[in-house]
């Protein structure tokens, strides 16, 4: 059985203090946990899962992407490009190929 699921309307500096308050928590139970307790270490593992929650339910601000900024997640993504001898890195942005020697 679930425990039932309450609604709260929380503002943005809200959700910051509980979320430092739990990181917090989190880094004693953490200190505990390493120590042997096996009690902070459910309790760690208990929190975890509700900074998981509280993130997830968090607004996040509507991000737009234009299409050049699809293009340059695409094509200018260094990890994206195939690998290759001849590959140069040119500043500012976009890789660059060298000529063949």
């Amino acid at each position: 059985m679930s425990a039932p699921i309450h609604s709260l309307d929380l503002t943005t500096s809200d959700f910051d203090m509980i979320e430092s308050a739990l990181e917090t928590q989190e880094k004693i139970l953490a200190v505990q946990a390493r120590a042997g307790g096996d009690a902070a270490n459910d309790r760690l593992t208990a929190l975890r899962s509700v900074m998981r929650r509280l993130r997830r339910q968090r607004r996040q601000p509507a991000v737009s992407l234009s299409w050049g900024s699809i293009a340059r997640g695409l094509f200018c993504n260094k990890n994206a490009a195939p690998s290759t001898e001849r590959r140069t890195d040119v500043a500012g942005g976009c890789l660059g190929y060298s000529s063949p020697s």
